[in-house]
């Protein structure tokens, strides 16, 4: 390759983010949250041991990972604000995927354990107090609607925040399928229905999670951004006057909404003197209709042999394999 001109780039555009995470409520509401949280799963094992509702003990053990991913999601804003060091070069975002992730992991635990305890009580159906079961359910209804509503704003925009949310608008259901439970059992004395709403409650969790894991697990493999056609943003690259081939591309996110590119660009040798014009229209072509606002662009004059838009990454140089 020969390469009349190597121009690296870097842009840090962070004016274009809008951070709407947990940082925009106080700490007060976040820890209030979670101590109210805490506080409703010592009350509703204890009246789910004494009521022998799996339901109510379902419903405590949701709450439980609702405290733990409030914990996580305000530790993840809060150490995300540290900066950038020589260790951690992009900073601490990655923390907040984390908590995700370990928030998601969590609910799919706990409605595995829902499942088993319900295929149990099946075929072993126990009596169930069920006054109590309703007056405890309906109080964490209202508490977790409440706060699920004070966290939307900031799921819109985080993953993070995305699965508490998910946490407290699931319990929210729960807690409601509960209380359903309950008027049921009063009534009619059907006994089923305890592991009939419990297994509901279980599929709705696994299913409200799984997005959650495999979102959180595409971004900590560097997996393209989501809904992002890279395909598409290669065409409009090469579509800018000036440029002839993209290659080596790479398009990851090191949080969610904070997207980053790497690539080589060949540029016309007869435009070199408007390289840093190209560069620019291409940055902002990125930063404007892909939210990419993070890049680092090598410009060259000649070409790869056989240079391909996905560049082979070899563990034995570190480098990209071309030779095909």
């Amino acid at each position: 390759m020969t390469a009349a001109k190597i121009e690296k780039q870097h842009t840090h555009n962070g004016g274009h983010h809008h951070h709407h995470d947990v940082s925009s409520m106080s700490d007060s509401k976040i820890k209030l949250s979670i101590i109210l949280t805490s506080l409703f799963v010592v009350v509703e094992i204890v009246v789910g041991l004494r009521s022998h509702s799996l339901a109510l003990i379902s419903d405590a053990g949701h709450n439980f990972t609702d405290a733990l991913a409030l914990a996580l999601s305000w530790y993840a804003l809060w150490i995300a604000r540290k900066p950038a060091n020589p260790d951690k070069t992009f900073g601490y975002h990655r923390v907040g995927i984390l908590a995700a992730l370990i928030n998601a992991i969590s609910l799919v635990l706990i409605a595995i354990y829902i499942l088993k305890e319900a295929t149990v009580l099946f075929f072993h159906p126990q009596h169930v107090d069920s006054l109590p079961m309703i007056i405890v359910a309906g109080a964490a209804l209202v508490m977790n609607t409440v706060i699920a509503l004070g966290l939307r704003g900031e799921a819109a925009h985080s993953v993070n925040m995305r699965g508490a949310f998910l946490h407290m608008a699931g319990d929210a259901l729960a807690a409601g399928s509960v209380v359903i439970t309950g008027v049921i059992i009063y009534f009619t004395h059907w006994w089923i229905a305890d592991p009939l709403i419990s297994t509901l409650i279980g599929l709705f969790i696994i299913y409200s999670s799984w997005g959650m894991v495999t979102e959180t697990v595409n971004i900590l493999m560097e997996g393209t951004p989501r809904g992002l056609d890279v395909d598409q943003l290669a065409v409009q690259m090469q579509s800018i006057s000036g440029v002839l081939e993209v290659h080596d591309l790479h398009v990851w996110s090191i949080r969610d909404g904070m997207n980053a590119l790497s690539c080589h660009l060949r540029i016309n040798e007869l435009e070199l003197k408007r390289s840093g014009e190209i560069l620019r229209a291409v940055k902002g072509m990125l930063a404007s209709e892909y939210s990419v606002n993070h890049s680092t662009i090598e410009t060259e004059c000649g070409g790869c042999e056989d240079a391909e838009l996905y560049c082979v990454m070899t563990p034995r140089t570190g480098g990209c394999n071309n030779d095909h």
